[in-house]
């Protein structure tokens, strides 16, 4: 490797300006076709300016391995061309201090360029194959440069008077100092922010760009009392600087150079179809995630329309055969999804993607893959589990695949729920009397046999309300016919023991549900809702679950699996409030979820 470096080395020192380029043009289409750094690449310039559509960031990613190309190919012949590179902001200087840089424009030629000038020693790292770093460094040290691999060693050299030079956006991990830079909170290194604290020496920041061909201007930003701020603040002004630089010339940056690695925060993004039950279970497994801890986890709910029926069946069809990362894929979610959409997802960068439901599956895929981002599922969808980081379906769904994390019922956790229930208790006025708690639905098969058992059970409910002393707090939900509705109005609004009635199609106040649950000592609902059993049993309350029809399938297993977790109420519905089992199956759920998380952090 190093005889091939040296050879290659003396032919461009005879080629050309121009063919060298052309050499350039080249090497930058092979690394455009790595599909591995294009993906990191694009990732992080997605990151950076989430705003940019695919053909900006594709022409900036293009224009940043084209300059990285040139790099290379200056940093071969770096004394051949250093003339055409321009100096500027050197009134800055009051003394030898500590230069600060980036991976942007040509940081070799520009270390070959002011080591001409100034005494000047710079913190380096081995290259994995030591042939080739030996070369790197023999050119180095050619030009007058002086190359150290540890801070002991640099402090020698700044103790001896010379300008020191270090990058900012390399070489830090998890345990650094986390500042934001483009909105992402990533660890930055602290080495140049220590040495100019210890010895008392100034800070120059210095940013290098292409002006045209092999031309270039190095150009210091001004001077930095490192008294001026403490640690975090100068490192987080670093940030600043160089943001405000890249902003202006994107395409000087390395960008697949691996800065947001180890960035302290996750960009979540929600696919919504517009149902609250969905978009329920999507937060509940937001709540995972957030418990996880390690993480900010930053969220961003897009609720989704396609255009029409037939855009529907051409997104599954695409999400059984995207690839894990394409980002083309985000144009054709502009024929698939409405304007509307498409605006929301288009201006979106996340590491993770959430849907519920079997609607938002094929949006939420084939976004993920064009950002490469990680993708979690809830609920059976038409997609194959394999096609997911993450799918969490419910027992009763009964599909099996290596890829599935089973629950049982519906994926639930109880978002401010003590604030709804004080909420509650204030808006309704209610007393300290001990509590039932009544959620009615709607028929599914049978609405004669519903409405039937329906008014039984509401003589009933009044009966043991009187003979036991509780309070009744009562809610109708969407399904539920308006005939039946005016029933339980004539019957309780008027009736000794009732405290609060809501009819929803009436009045649907957001704190009703977890209020009424919190407030009460045993809650009743009617079977048909898997989705409101399950989140009556997630607040640990007895849930009795009454029977006023027949129920399908699909519902007798579900039923079946949590036959020890709930209490059912069947015809003639005689209410008993001794031995009432409390759920234990939020708990085991989320014990699940926290080990299944893992995978998408």
């Amino acid at each position: 490797m190093y005889f091939v470096a040296k050879l290659i080395q003396k032919i461009f020192y005879r080629l050309p300006l121009r063919l060298l380029k052309l050499f350039a043009k080249i090497l930058s289409l092979l690394f455009f076709i790595n599909i591995r750094k294009r993906k990191t690449a694009y990732r992080n310039l997605k990151m950076a300016f989430p705003d940019k559509n695919y053909s900006e960031i594709i022409s900036i990613l293009k224009g940043s391995y084209y300059n990285f190309s040139l790099s290379l190919v200056e940093t071969l012949i770096a004394d051949r061309i250093y003339p055409y590179t321009r100096l500027a902001g050197e009134d800055y200087f009051d003394g030898p201090g500590v230069c600060i840089g980036i991976h942007a424009g040509s940081w070799e030629l520009a270390n070959f360029v002011f080591a001409q000038k100034y005494n000047f020693a710079v913190l380096a790292k081995h290259q994995k194959n030591k042939k080739l770093d030996k070369f790197l460094n023999q050119i180095r040290k050619k030009t007058g440069l002086e190359v150290c691999f540890n801070i002991r060693s640099l402090i020698s050299y700044i103790k001896k008077d010379y300008y020191i030079g270090l990058v900012v956006d390399h070489g830090a991990e998890g345990e650094s100092e986390t500042t934001n830079f483009f909105g992402q909170f990533i660890p930055t290194p602290k080495g140049a922010v220590f040495i100019a604290k210890k010895f008392q020496k100034n800070i120059y920041p210095c940013f290098s760009r292409r002006t045209g061909g092999f031309c270039h201007k190095v150009e210091f930003l001004g001077r930095i009392d490192p008294n001026s701020r403490d640690e975090k603040g100068l490192l987080e002004l670093f940030n600043q600087l160089y943001q405000n630089q890249l902003i202006k010339y994107p395409r000087e940056y390395l960008w697949q150079h691996k800065r947001f690695k180890y960035k302290k925060n996750r960009d979540v993004t929600v696919i919504s179809d517009g149902r609250l039950g969905h978009l329920k279970q999507s937060k509940a497994l937001l709540s995972a995630l957030k418990k996880e801890g390690n993480y900010q986890i930053r969220t961003k709910v897009v609720e989704i329309k396609y255009k029409n029926n037939l855009m529907r069946i051409v997104a599954n069809f695409i999400a059984n055969f995207c690839p894990r990362f394409s980002p083309a894929l985000i144009r054709v979610l502009r024929l698939i999804v409405d304007k509307d959409s498409y605006r929301n997802l288009a201006a979106t960068f996340s590491d993770i993607v959430i849907s519920t439901g079997n609607f938002s599956a094929p949006v939420a895929k084939i976004f993920s893959s064009s950002l490469g981002a990680r993708i979690a599922v809830v609920l059976r969808t038409n997609l194959s589990p394999s096609r997911f980081d993450l799918a969490i379906v419910p027992e009763h769904d009964r599909i099996f695949s290596d890829n599935l994390v089973k629950i049982k019922g519906a994926l639930t956790y109880p978002l401010d729920a003590k604030d709804k229930a004080n909420k509650c208790k204030s808006f309704f006025s209610l007393g300290p009397d001990k509590k039932i708690a009544v959620f009615i639905g709607g028929s599914v098969f049978d609405s004669q046999d519903f409405a039937r058992n329906l008014k039984f059970f509401i003589k009933q409910l009044k009966a043991f309300s009187k003979d036991k002393g509780y309070k009744i707090l009562i809610s109708t939900s969407g399904r539920t016919p308006g005939e039946l509705e005016e029933y339980i109005k004539k019957e309780l609004t008027d009736f000794e023991n009732t405290e609060a009635l809501v009819v929803a199609g009436e009045n649907n106040y957001d704190f009703v549900f977890e209020g009424f649950i919190l407030l009460s000592d045993i809650v009743f609902s009617s079977s048909e809702s898997i989705s409101m059993i399950s989140e009556i049993a997630s607040l640990g309350k007895p849930c009795v679950c009454v029977f006023f029809e027949s129920e399908d399938e699909k519902r007798k297993v579900f039923l079946n699996s949590v036959k020890d977790e709930i209490n059912f109420l069947r015809y003639p519905y005689k209410i008993k409030d001794k031995n009432l089992k409390t759920s234990q199956m939020f708990y085991r759920n989320h014990k699940i979820l926290e080990k299944a998380v893992k995978r998408l952090i």
